[in-house]
Parts: C-alpha cells; structure tokens; sequence
C-alpha cells in the first residue's frame, strides 16, 4: 500500500467518533500473542517492537521500527477468533489512538470504501512479510545485514546510527552470535565504524557494489 494511501487511512481513522488517544510507555506490550485484541491502534512518531513467540518457547523479532506514525493492529481486529498473533511493545513513551473493535467493524459494515482500504493495507502487509521472509531464505546473513546496515545508515541524519545485535538477529532470521560474526568481519575490513552502541559506514559504495554482484 503506498505511503500516501496508508495515511489516508489514518486520517479517516482519527475522525471517527469512537476514537480515543492512548498513552503508550517503555516496554508496554499494547498487543499480546494470543490474547483477545479488542483494540486498533493508530501511532504516532512509535518505536515498537513486533514479536512471535513459538510453541518451544523461543521469541522470535519480526519487525522493529522507529519513528512510525501509522497502524497497527488491523490484522488481530479483522481475524474470526480476534486473537493476536503477534506480540508488539513500545520501545519508548510514546502517544497514540485506539478505537474499539466492535465500533471499527460497524464502521467498516457502514463504508465499503474504508473496508476496501483496510483490505488493501493487510495485502500490502501481507506481502511486505512474505518478502521479508523470501529474503531471510534465498540470501545469506551477510547480504542482509549490509543491506540493512546501508538502510539505517541512510535513514541517519549524521552518519551514525543505533544497531541493536540482539534486536536485528532475530528481524534477519538468525543467532546474535552470528550477526556479531558477520559485524566483526566489516568492523575488520574497515567497512563500518563502531563507537559505544552507533555504527558509522566507511566504505557504502564498496558495500552496495557487493550486493549488486550477488544479485545479478
């Protein structure tokens, strides 16, 4: 769903009578796997984290993100059971909207135009997901994480930018061990910079050229 789509979705979500603004804090799990989601939530300026946790017991991090304005939740509201399966927490104090379930399906019975937005966000979703996944599979952990590295380096207004090992391990599908491997080894080439928990890029044209290589 393209951006402009998606926050018009938001817009037309905030003027609904039913919705209320909310006060999300550090480390609030706000959707709980498994538990009834009677609840969408619509964010502003978020960092959140998404998380499954699998029957063994092992969590996994889906997605993570900073500074996100949008929503979150549509896909709980809209599943026959109404259960989460995912879990999302708040990185940090952070404020936002929620609106009913029960409220949302009767806006949504009453325009077909806000149920067919609804349903093009979850494909798009659906499909940014999918993707996700298809890339933790058919490339290794080093592509991935100079790729992701190069992004947060271009989301960075100085250069310098946050990498959280545990946090991105389990977003590429692999152990913290092994992404600190695949780190140390750029740290060693002189291809990115560490000081304290910021990571700088030293060499992103180098980079991007080997992700050009192993995609062609």
């Amino acid at each position: 769903m393209p951006q402009q789509l998606h926050l018009s979705l938001y817009q037309r979500l905030l003027q609904l009578p039913s919705c209320r603004p909310v006060k999300l804090t550090a480390n609030q799990m706000f959707i709980a796997q498994g538990e009834p989601s009677d609840s969408l939530y619509l964010v502003q300026d978020c960092a959140f984290l998404v998380s499954y946790l699998s029957p063994v017991g092992k969590r996994y991090i889906v997605n993570a993100q900073q500074g996100f304005s949008g929503i979150l939740g549509e896909m709980e509201i809209f599943r026959e059971q109404g259960t989460s399966v995912f879990s999302v927490a708040a990185l940090s104090d952070g404020i936002g909207y929620q609106i009913p379930r029960h409220k949302l399906l009767e806006a949504v019975l009453n325009n077909a135009e806000l149920g067919l937005a609804f349903l093009q966000l979850i494909s798009h979703r659906y499909e940014e997901s999918i993707g996700h996944t298809l890339d933790n599979i058919l490339h290794s952990l080093r592509f991935n994480t100079i790729r992701l590295l190069i992004k947060k380096s271009h989301l960075s207004a100085q250069g310098w930018f946050e990498f959280n090992i545990e946090q991105h391990a389990g977003e590429l599908g692999a152990t913290p061990r092994a992404l600190r491997r695949v780190i140390k080894d750029l740290l060693t080439a002189a291809t990115l910079e560490k000081q304290h928990k910021h990571y700088r890029l030293l060499a992103a044209d180098s980079l991007v050229q080997e992700l050009n290589l192993i995609q062609k």
